[in-house]
């Protein structure tokens, strides 16, 4: 019984994997994509939703901060066009990702999260 139970739970966890694993947001893009677009120029902005502690420490020229803790109340102070193309990016992308749905929900149509660190855009591999 105690085997059977821990057979059944494996493929319960190697399911939930391989869903998980196989989602992809419609909203995320790779570095090696986002690198492309902004050398297309198809983003008006560029964002980083870091804290403002790592905007301080190190960030890249012509993006716009808007730390994570900040973003409702200052996206559409910063960017009222809600038919900009932006970019989100941050430290890994966990966060610029997450913001994307938050964005949507403000009536953003045009937005994308880059997965990645924001400094791969100016990196190649």
């Amino acid at each position: 019984m105690a085997k059977t139970y821990i057979y059944i739970t494996l493929l319960i966890i190697i399911f939930i994997s391989v869903v998980y694993f196989s989602y992809k947001n419609p909203y995320e893009i790779t570095s090696e994509e986002a690198r492309e677009n902004v050398k297309k120029g198809l983003y008006d902005y560029i964002v980083d939703v870091r804290t403002k502690k790592e905007w301080d420490e190190e960030h890249l020229p012509n993006i716009i901060s808007i730390p994570i803790g900040d973003f409702v109340a200052e996206l559409p102070q910063k960017i009222p066009d809600k038919n900009a193309r932006i970019l989100f990016v941050c430290k890994k992308g966990i966060r610029a990702s997450g913001v994307v749905v938050i964005a949507n929900k403000l009536g953003y149509n045009n937005v994308q999260a880059m997965i990645g660190n924001y400094k791969e855009l100016i990196q190649s591999k």
